[in-house]
């Protein structure tokens, strides 16, 4: 326990006292009247011109002296500086009480007896005797039992309130572990969620990828599609372009036949007219009648060969003007595929930067999910040490309530008088 700070200050200058002093050249007489006259004096200090002390004369020793015959002839008139001790106790105004007290007890045993003169820096300030030490000491002990005793009680009272708040410590750092112990019990769930998630991430992510190769595949197929249907339709307009000039040429063909109906038609009244020319004739016509004859079976197969191939015309006409009616549906249906396959490809087009966001964005929730990860395993370690830290502090919040335990088995007050 430290002392207070007046305690450990007290020096030997609260101690000197301004007594009987005389100078080196005065004589046994002065001191004998000194003595004589004033008995509770004890001592004499003999000082020089440089208010330095160079000795003491000692009442019993002084007693002692003259008691011996002839000494009061011997040493009446003389110096004082025969009487004196030359080696007087001397000390400085400030060194501490104690640790002179402790310098006298260490020292002959004669010296405790032994007056001691007070300087500063060598020059005299005043007088002490060994009781007036032993006075100041007993003061002191008093006042650093009366410290003691209230620095006691303090503690005491500091002691207990230690003690509850530790056993307040104690509680809390209970709760504290087990609250930290949940707290980790709920970290490892979370990682084990966080790592799940983590793993369906990646999962969305490769299937992400698959999409977005697959939705690239499609995207390419359509885009071939389109081309293929695009050619399609050119090649179907060409095939209409070139029915068309059939059924021109279909159209000539009628009017040479119409044409050649007509011929047909004059070589049979020309057959006609031949055969009655024939008939006229005669005999001298019989041959040139067999020639009408065939003139007109000839016109007649021609008629009929030019029916059948009108009928085939009309019939081919009609086919051809039905093909070209389809295919010019088939055209336009083949347009409206196409704009429909160009919706389609930028359907797939928005869906694929749509997907590429969408990819992006997973990639980001992935790194927030590592992110997190790394924080949940840092809370992890956090915990561990905070369980490390919750240990120790139980251990010495139980050692600390043992020691208050202990000292307050101590008495509240100390008897150091």
């Amino acid at each position: 326990m430290t002392l207070p700070q007046q305690f450990d200050q007290l020096c030997m200058g609260s101690l000197a006292q301004d007594g009987f002093r005389l100078c080196p050249t005065e004589s046994g007489s002065a001191v004998m009247d000194i003595f004589k006259n004033h008995p509770d004096t004890h001592h004499i200090c003999i000082i020089n011109a440089q208010n330095i002390p160079i000795g003491v004369v000692e009442r019993q020793r002084f007693l002692s002296l003259m008691s011996s015959p002839f000494s009061y002839a011997l040493y009446h008139k003389r110096p004082v500086t025969l009487l004196m001790d030359d080696s007087p106790l001397t000390v400085e105004a400030r060194t501490p009480i104690l640790d002179f007290t402790k310098q006298i007890l260490n020292n002959k045993i004669s010296d405790i007896n032994k007056s001691f003169i007070i300087t500063d820096d060598k020059s005299y300030v005043g007088t002490a005797t060994p009781f007036d030490l032993m006075r100041m000491s007993y003061i002191h002990s008093n006042r650093i039992s009366d410290t003691l005793q209230s620095r006691t009680r303090t503690l005491h009272e500091t002691l207990h309130k230690i003690q509850t708040a530790t056993h307040s410590i104690n509680a809390e750092s209970r709760n504290l572990k087990d609250e930290s112990e949940t707290l980790s019990e709920r970290n490892s769930t979370q990682n084990i969620h966080l790592l799940e998630s983590d793993q369906r991430i990646k999962s969305t992510i490769q299937k992400t990828e698959d999409q977005n190769v697959q939705m690239e595949q499609s995207r390419s197929y359509i885009q071939h599609a389109s081309v293929n249907i695009r050619e399609s339709c050119i090649k179907i307009n060409d095939t209409i372009e070139k029915f068309k000039k059939i059924s021109e040429a279909s159209e000539d063909i009628g009017k040479i036949l119409d044409i050649m109906k007509s011929i047909s038609s004059q070589i049979n009244i020309l057959g006609i007219n031949a055969t009655i020319e024939a008939a006229k004739a005669g005999s001298y016509g019989a041959g040139f009648g067999v020639v009408a004859q065939e003139i007109r079976n000839l016109s007649r197969m021609t008629s009929e060969s030019l029916q059948r191939t009108r009928k085939l015309i009309v019939y081919s006409q009609d086919a051809i003007s039905t093909c070209s009616d389809s295919m010019n549906d088939n055209s336009q249906t083949l347009a409206g595929i196409i704009h429909h396959v160009e919706k389609i490809s930028e359907s797939f087009k928005e869906f694929e930067q749509t997907a590429i966001a969408q990819k992006e964005e997973i990639h980001q929730l992935h790194q927030i999910m590592q992110k997190l990860n790394i924080s949940t395993a840092k809370n992890n370690e956090t915990v561990h040490n905070t369980n490390a830290i919750c240990d120790n502090l139980f251990i010495n919040v139980s050692e600390l309530a043992q020691i208050t335990t202990n000292m307050n088995s101590l008495p509240a007050h100390y008897n150091l008088h």
